[in-house]
């Protein structure tokens, strides 16, 4: 009986440990909601994305991308933060990075910023 209880901590153990492991394989292959956001040299978040259903993946290097529903390949270089969504909490996902979902617009932040 001593044995199989070891054993079954060992196993709880490692499933518990794996479960960040499992939720990025998940997100990178079949696709979660995200905030992604793109800081300037002075720490100022300039770009920021409100993406739903898109799997994202890190490259060599730590740069982000993503491929949009219209078939654009996004490949994000530079300091950038993401927080995947859960539960459709885009607000307390964006706050985690500093920025206000509302205000993440088509990669621009914040939204009422006039484009260059």
């Amino acid at each position: 009986m001593t044995r199989r209880w070891l054993i079954g901590c060992v196993v709880l153990a490692g499933c518990a440990g794996a479960s960040k492991d499992c939720a990025q394989f998940g997100a990178s292959n079949f696709g979660a909601d995200w905030i992604i956001v793109q800081y300037a040299q002075d720490g100022r978040p300039f770009h920021c994305w409100k993406l739903t259903n898109v799997a994202v993946d890190s490259t060599a290097g730590g740069n982000v991308d993503w491929q949009t529903r219209d078939g654009h390949l996004v490949h994000l270089t530079g300091w950038e933060n993401r927080v995947q969504v859960r539960n459709g909490d885009f607000d307390g996902a964006a706050r985690l990075v500093g920025v206000d979902a509302s205000r993440c617009v088509s990669g621009i932040y914040p939204a009422d910023s006039p484009r260059k």
